[in-house]
């Protein structure tokens, strides 16, 4: 009687679970099925727990700590550990060029906080196609590249912002280019976000 009710209990959960195979549940994430008769853990996954022992030890299931190595991870995702500059320094500039309206006191700080942008940006945006390729034919391919044409577009922004800065001409006009930049940052750095979680 007791191995009919564990038979009927597993096959109860096989259906169950192929019965929602495919909604709403992420394939690359298995959650274990455990059958549970009398208090007793009798299966795992819809295999006898005594065979489950024999097959995997429990001990190398566990996750190890983590090794702090800071002389390699310091190399490891370059473009993830640059790119926070420009952002920052990017922001800091157009939160400065919006005071600077009121107060004529931050040209300097905004020009210095631009060309600095502009040197982070550059080493973000190489060290950003470096890492590019294990997206290559995956599902993120596409947000990988729109994110890189952003970061460019970035670039290039903080250049001309940088351009308009120094020109007595243009500098009337740099707020425009540093709205520009700011959007475009707001915007590379969502898709960043995407992409790394």
């Amino acid at each position: 009687m007791k191995l009919l009710l564990i038979i009927s209990i597993i096959l109860l959960i096989q259906l169950i679970s192929f019965a929602h195979e495919g909604k709403h549940v992420k394939k690359a994430v298995m959650q274990d099925t455990v059958t549970i008769v009398g208090g007793d853990t009798i299966a795992i996954n819809g295999i006898y727990k005594n065979l489950v022992k024999k097959i995997v030890d429990p001990d190398t299931l566990k996750e190890k700590p983590m090794k702090l190595n800071p002389s390699e991870q310091v190399f490891e995702h370059l473009h993830n550990k640059l790119v926070h500059f420009p952002i920052a320094l990017g922001v800091f500039a157009f939160l400065l060029t919006l005071i600077n309206f009121k107060w004529k006191n931050f040209d300097s700080a905004i020009l210095i906080s631009i060309l600095i942008a502009l040197l982070f940006a550059i080493g973000a945006f190489i060290t950003g196609k470096n890492q590019s390729e294990p997206f290559i034919d995956t599902a993120k391919e596409w947000v990988v590249e729109l994110h890189q044409a952003f970061g460019l577009s970035v670039l290039l922004s903080f250049f001309v912002w940088s351009v308009f800065l120094i020109i007595d001409k243009l500098r009337k006009y740099a707020w425009i280019v540093g709205l520009i930049a700011f959007i475009l940052i707001l915007t590379a750095g969502f898709l960043g976000g995407v992409i790394a979680h």
